[in-house]
Protein backbone atom coordinates (compact mmCIF):
# COMPACT_ATOMS: atom_id res chain seq x y z
CA UNK A 1 0.00 0.00 0.00
CA UNK A 2 0.90 3.77 -0.62
CA UNK A 3 -0.07 5.61 2.30
CA UNK A 4 0.67 9.86 2.58
CA UNK A 5 0.97 10.54 6.46
CA UNK A 6 0.21 14.70 6.93
CA UNK A 7 -1.51 17.55 8.43
CA UNK A 8 -1.91 20.93 8.96
CA UNK A 9 0.69 22.79 11.27
CA UNK A 10 1.61 25.97 12.41
CA UNK A 11 3.93 28.13 14.50
CA UNK A 12 2.33 26.85 18.21
CA UNK A 13 2.93 23.52 17.37
CA UNK A 14 6.94 24.41 18.00
CA UNK A 15 6.55 22.26 21.14
CA UNK A 16 6.08 19.62 19.66
CA UNK A 17 7.35 18.89 15.93
CA UNK A 18 10.65 17.01 17.12
CA UNK A 19 8.87 14.62 18.32
CA UNK A 20 6.30 14.26 15.77
CA UNK A 21 9.03 13.94 12.81
CA UNK A 22 11.06 11.09 14.97
CA UNK A 23 7.79 9.02 15.17
CA UNK A 24 6.92 9.57 11.97
CA UNK A 25 10.25 8.56 10.63
CA UNK A 26 9.61 5.11 12.79
CA UNK A 27 6.15 4.66 11.30
CA UNK A 28 7.59 4.82 7.79
CA UNK A 29 10.57 2.79 7.98
CA UNK A 30 8.55 0.18 10.14
CA UNK A 31 5.72 0.73 7.41
CA UNK A 32 8.22 -0.20 4.91
CA UNK A 33 9.85 -3.64 6.42
CA UNK A 34 6.09 -4.54 6.49
CA UNK A 35 6.09 -3.71 2.33
CA UNK A 36 4.14 -0.41 2.33
CA UNK A 37 5.49 2.43 0.47
CA UNK A 38 4.75 6.20 3.24
CA UNK A 39 6.13 8.91 3.15
CA UNK A 40 4.55 12.37 4.87
CA UNK A 41 3.80 16.15 4.27
CA UNK A 42 3.03 18.89 6.60
CA UNK A 43 1.12 21.89 5.56
CA UNK A 44 2.53 25.36 7.14
CA UNK A 45 -0.50 27.83 7.35
CA UNK A 46 1.30 30.38 9.98
CA UNK A 47 1.23 34.12 9.15
CA UNK A 48 4.55 34.34 8.35
CA UNK A 49 6.99 32.17 6.81
CA UNK A 50 9.03 32.20 10.44
CA UNK A 51 8.17 28.59 11.20
CA UNK A 52 8.10 27.16 7.87
CA UNK A 53 12.02 28.37 7.69
CA UNK A 54 12.78 26.77 10.64
CA UNK A 55 11.16 23.43 9.16
CA UNK A 56 13.19 23.55 6.08
CA UNK A 57 16.34 23.99 7.62
CA UNK A 58 15.38 20.67 9.74
CA UNK A 59 14.71 18.89 6.68
CA UNK A 60 11.35 18.69 7.03
CA UNK A 61 8.92 18.14 3.94
CA UNK A 62 6.99 21.29 4.53
CA UNK A 63 4.87 23.16 2.17
CA UNK A 64 3.16 26.80 2.49
CA UNK A 65 -0.77 27.02 2.79
CA UNK A 66 -1.76 30.40 2.22
CA UNK A 67 -2.68 32.40 5.84
CA UNK A 68 -6.45 33.48 6.48
CA UNK A 69 -8.22 34.55 9.45
CA UNK A 70 -10.76 32.12 10.07
CA UNK A 71 -8.86 29.06 11.74
CA UNK A 72 -11.33 26.78 10.31
CA UNK A 73 -10.82 27.72 6.78
CA UNK A 74 -7.30 27.49 7.35
CA UNK A 75 -7.72 24.13 8.35
CA UNK A 76 -9.96 23.05 6.17
CA UNK A 77 -7.52 24.70 2.83
CA UNK A 78 -4.61 23.06 4.63
CA UNK A 79 -6.18 19.38 5.05
CA UNK A 80 -7.14 19.44 1.04
CA UNK A 81 -4.02 20.27 -0.01
CA UNK A 82 -2.91 16.64 1.48
CA UNK A 83 -6.21 14.89 0.00
CA UNK A 84 -5.69 16.44 -3.34
CA UNK A 85 -1.86 15.56 -3.17
CA UNK A 86 -3.02 11.90 -2.23
CA UNK A 87 -5.49 11.82 -5.13
CA UNK A 88 -3.11 13.24 -7.96
CA UNK A 89 -0.01 11.27 -6.80
CA UNK A 90 -2.26 7.64 -6.35
CA UNK A 91 -1.72 6.87 -2.57
CA UNK A 92 -3.94 4.50 -1.40
CA UNK A 93 -4.52 5.79 2.07
CA UNK A 94 -4.25 9.18 3.60
CA UNK A 95 -3.10 8.88 7.39
CA UNK A 96 -4.39 12.16 8.90
CA UNK A 97 -1.48 12.22 12.08
CA UNK A 98 -2.08 15.73 14.06
CA UNK A 99 1.26 17.20 15.06
CA UNK A 100 0.10 16.60 18.59
CA UNK A 101 -0.21 12.87 18.04
CA UNK A 102 2.87 10.71 18.96
CA UNK A 103 1.71 7.11 18.31
CA UNK A 104 4.30 3.94 18.63
CA UNK A 105 6.22 3.08 15.21
CA UNK A 106 3.51 -0.26 14.49
CA UNK A 107 0.31 2.46 14.54
CA UNK A 108 0.35 2.56 10.76
CA UNK A 109 0.78 -1.40 10.13
CA UNK A 110 -2.21 -2.21 12.87
CA UNK A 111 -4.72 0.37 11.11
CA UNK A 112 -3.75 -1.01 7.56
CA UNK A 113 -4.54 -4.64 8.89
CA UNK A 114 -8.11 -4.02 10.07
CA UNK A 115 -8.65 -3.59 6.52
CA UNK A 116 -11.46 -0.46 6.73
CA UNK A 117 -12.20 2.32 4.70
CA UNK A 118 -11.89 5.08 7.69
CA UNK A 119 -10.32 3.80 10.90
CA UNK A 120 -8.91 5.62 13.65
CA UNK A 121 -7.14 5.09 16.69
CA UNK A 122 -8.26 6.33 20.67
CA UNK A 123 -7.03 9.26 21.71
CA UNK A 124 -7.77 11.82 24.04
CA UNK A 125 -7.61 14.99 26.02
CA UNK A 126 -7.50 16.07 29.67
CA UNK A 127 -9.34 18.70 31.16
CA UNK A 128 -8.56 20.07 35.00
CA UNK A 129 -11.67 20.96 36.69
CA UNK A 130 -12.92 22.00 40.52
CA UNK A 131 -15.94 20.05 41.89
CA UNK A 132 -17.22 19.82 45.19
CA UNK A 133 -17.63 17.06 47.15
CA UNK A 134 -21.58 16.91 47.95
CA UNK A 135 -21.22 15.44 51.41
CA UNK A 136 -18.07 17.14 52.74
CA UNK A 137 -18.78 20.26 50.34
CA UNK A 138 -15.07 20.27 50.14
CA UNK A 139 -13.49 21.45 47.25
CA UNK A 140 -11.11 19.27 44.65
CA UNK A 141 -9.37 19.59 41.99
CA UNK A 142 -9.37 16.28 39.32
CA UNK A 143 -8.78 15.56 36.01
CA UNK A 144 -10.98 14.18 33.27
CA UNK A 145 -10.48 12.41 30.56
CA UNK A 146 -12.37 12.94 27.28
CA UNK A 147 -12.19 11.30 24.78
CA UNK A 148 -11.87 12.39 21.22
CA UNK A 149 -14.77 10.19 20.29
CA UNK A 150 -18.66 10.07 19.91
CA UNK A 151 -20.88 7.29 20.26
CA UNK A 152 -24.33 7.87 17.74
CA UNK A 153 -27.52 7.92 19.72
CA UNK A 154 -30.57 8.89 18.51
CA UNK A 155 -30.85 12.51 16.93
CA UNK A 156 -27.41 12.49 16.69
CA UNK A 157 -23.88 11.60 18.64
CA UNK A 158 -22.66 12.28 21.82
CA UNK A 159 -19.06 12.49 23.59
CA UNK A 160 -17.84 9.39 24.67
CA UNK A 161 -16.68 8.30 28.56
CA UNK A 162 -13.21 6.00 28.48
CA UNK A 163 -15.04 2.83 29.81
CA UNK A 164 -17.58 3.23 26.87
CA UNK A 165 -14.93 3.07 24.25
CA UNK A 166 -11.59 1.79 25.39
CA UNK A 167 -10.12 -1.33 25.02
CA UNK A 168 -13.28 -2.43 23.45
CA UNK A 169 -11.60 -4.22 20.15
CA UNK A 170 -12.46 -2.28 16.96
CA UNK A 171 -16.34 -0.64 16.85
CA UNK A 172 -18.59 1.37 14.97
CA UNK A 173 -18.87 5.19 16.52
CA UNK A 174 -20.63 8.03 15.84
CA UNK A 175 -17.84 10.47 14.79
CA UNK A 176 -14.45 11.12 16.40
CA UNK A 177 -11.26 13.68 15.31
CA UNK A 178 -9.13 13.15 12.34
CA UNK A 179 -6.16 13.21 14.81
CA UNK A 180 -4.90 9.84 13.68
CA UNK A 181 -7.26 8.71 11.42
CA UNK A 182 -6.66 6.61 8.26
CA UNK A 183 -9.28 7.19 4.94
CA UNK A 184 -8.92 5.78 2.29
CA UNK A 185 -8.49 6.99 -1.18
CA UNK A 186 -12.26 5.93 -2.49
CA UNK A 187 -13.37 8.07 0.26
CA UNK A 188 -11.03 11.10 -0.19
CA UNK A 189 -12.54 10.68 -3.84
CA UNK A 190 -16.30 11.32 -2.86
CA UNK A 191 -15.72 14.01 0.51
CA UNK A 192 -13.49 17.06 0.09
CA UNK A 193 -12.97 18.80 3.83
CA UNK A 194 -15.17 21.42 4.47
CA UNK A 195 -16.23 23.87 7.29
CA UNK A 196 -19.66 25.71 7.28
CA UNK A 197 -19.88 29.55 7.97
CA UNK A 198 -22.03 30.46 11.19
CA UNK A 199 -21.63 27.15 12.70
CA UNK A 200 -19.04 25.72 15.66
CA UNK A 201 -18.12 22.31 13.85
CA UNK A 202 -14.63 21.97 12.40
CA UNK A 203 -13.84 19.95 8.96
CA UNK A 204 -13.23 16.72 11.04
CA UNK A 205 -16.48 16.34 12.30
CA UNK A 206 -18.13 17.39 9.28
CA UNK A 207 -16.21 14.85 6.95
CA UNK A 208 -17.57 12.12 9.36
CA UNK A 209 -20.96 13.80 8.93
CA UNK A 210 -20.49 13.25 5.43
CA UNK A 211 -19.16 9.72 5.38
CA UNK A 212 -21.83 8.62 7.77
CA UNK A 213 -24.43 10.31 4.78
CA UNK A 214 -22.75 8.54 1.89
CA UNK A 215 -22.83 4.95 4.08
CA UNK A 216 -19.43 4.46 5.35
CA UNK A 217 -18.63 3.33 8.86
CA UNK A 218 -16.46 4.99 11.07
CA UNK A 219 -14.55 2.55 12.98
CA UNK A 220 -12.26 3.03 16.23
CA UNK A 221 -9.44 0.56 17.38
CA UNK A 222 -9.92 0.83 20.91
CA UNK A 223 -7.03 -1.47 21.64
CA UNK A 224 -4.85 1.52 20.01
CA UNK A 225 -4.11 4.05 22.42
CA UNK A 226 -2.29 6.51 21.26
CA UNK A 227 0.13 9.54 23.11
CA UNK A 228 -1.82 13.13 22.85
CA UNK A 229 0.50 16.28 23.60
CA UNK A 230 -2.56 18.82 23.42
CA UNK A 231 -2.40 22.19 24.75
CA UNK A 232 -5.59 24.80 25.16
CA UNK A 233 -6.19 27.06 21.93
CA UNK A 234 -6.59 29.45 23.91
CA UNK A 235 -4.79 31.95 21.71
CA UNK A 236 -6.95 30.90 19.05
CA UNK A 237 -10.40 32.94 17.89
CA UNK A 238 -12.23 30.18 16.73
CA UNK A 239 -14.24 32.09 14.17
Amino acid sequence: MKILIGCPTYERYEYCIDLWLKAVKKIIEFSRKEGHEADYLLVDNSKTQDFYLKMQLKGANIVRSPYVENVRQRIMDSRNVLREKALRERYDYFFSLEQDIIPEEDILVRLLNQNKKIISAYYSKNMGMRVQDNETKKINDIVLELPIVYLQQEGGVKRANPHEVLRKGTISVGAFGVGCLLIHREVLEKIKFRFERGKIAFDDFLFCLDAKNLGYGLFLDSNIKVNHLHRPWDDIKQD
